[in-house]
């Protein structure tokens, strides 16, 4: 059997009251939760940790979506059958909690920890070696990230590094929160305004960084023999700032179609260096039989736990369209009855 290491970096921004700038956490005092449950979601296929001593295990949102982890729950259901064996890393990157993986329908499962800014010790301590390790087993890795309010600080570097007119929103689309965020975002460049254009002086300030980006940049400047990074935006701005600084044989960066929906994303994802080979998926859910998997074709959710790179995975390694649509289905259809 094949093994696919689904390696994923969690982390919360450092940003206060981080609620009023996102829709994707679980509410005021609880953001911190979401990464872990997104975890449970796509080891178990429900979420085990409990919010405000409530069991909520359930991966459909109040608009009536269903998460992004869910839905990579399921194409790993489908990949084991195809006899893949899947083993996850989970990073918590400045997280207290630990996921609860009670119910796990995945082969293996590790979890490492680390404190905010200890982010760059844990990856040349755990992460980096592991990535040799299965190089030189021949086995496969994704390396994706569930994170909260990291899209601001990836619009920071972004802007700095190729365009002050980029805007990227996140997880929401209500016009309070974009606001909120927009002067947030304008308070960041006026910190960083005196800074010189260098990665290091961004990664080394807490205040001007988010621990996927710091883990990220420690990964890229590392003589790795290949490095599959799973995301849009998020991943985006470690790799265009690091541009120059990068020691990895073979980059490639993965994710869904819908990310290059955005005019913006598209200037971001041009920007690439020309040794990153970028990839986005191909199926469509409209063949999906739920309204709350369709819904992402009309941009509700754009990427999320390295979805995008998940469908790509399957695709390149037999499944048909159907096949991947149909393992869709089966991991929500129990929740949408």
């Amino acid at each position: 059997m094949s093994w696919l290491n689904y390696i994923t970096l969690n982390a919360v921004a450092p940003v206060p009251e981080l609620h009023q700038i996102s829709d994707a956490g679980e509410g005021a005092g609880l953001m911190q939760l979401h990464p872990t449950r997104d975890t449970e979601q796509i080891a178990c296929g429900h979420a085990n940790t409990r919010l405000n001593g409530e069991y909520r295990p359930s991966p459909v949102t109040g608009n009536g979506l269903v998460t992004p982890a869910i839905l990579v729950h399921g194409l790993f259901q489908a990949l084991r059958k195809k006899g893949f064996r899947i083993r996850l890393h989970c990073y918590q990157l400045g997280l207290d909690n630990t996921p609860d993986l009670t119910g796990c329908k995945l082969d293996e499962v590790v979890v490492h920890h680390c404190q905010t800014g200890e982010e760059a010790r844990l990856m040349q301590d755990e992460l980096i070696p592991e990535l040799k390790r299965q190089a030189e087993a021949g086995e496969a890795h994704l390396i994706a990230e569930s994170g909260i309010g990291g899209t601001t600080f990836a619009t920071l570097w972004l802007r700095r590094w190729l365009d002050l007119s980029l805007w990227f929103s996140g997880s929401t689309t209500d016009p309070q929160k974009l606001a909120i965020k927009s002067r947030l975002l304008e308070s960041l460049w006026n910190q960083s305004s005196g800074l010189p254009s260098d990665v290091n002086c961004f990664r080394q300030d807490h205040g001007l960084s988010d621990p996927v980006q710091r883990a990220c940049c420690t990964l890229l400047e590392t003589a790795l023999p290949s490095l599959n990074l799973a995301g849009g935006v998020m991943m985006f701005a470690p790799v265009i700032a690091m541009h120059g600084h990068t020691a990895v044989k073979e980059l490639s960066l993965l994710t869904t179609k819908w990310v290059l929906d955005s005019r913006d994303a598209r200037i971001a994802a041009a920007s690439l260096p020309d040794n990153c080979i970028f990839t986005t998926s191909k199926a469509s859910f409209l063949h999906s039989q739920y309204p709350a998997i369709r819904m992402y074709e009309q941009g509700y959710i754009i990427e999320g736990c390295g979805l995008g790179a998940c469908l790509v995975f399957a695709e390149q390694h037999g499944l048909s369209e159907q096949e991947i649509i149909d393992s869709l289905d089966r991991a929500v259809g129990h929740w949408l009855a």
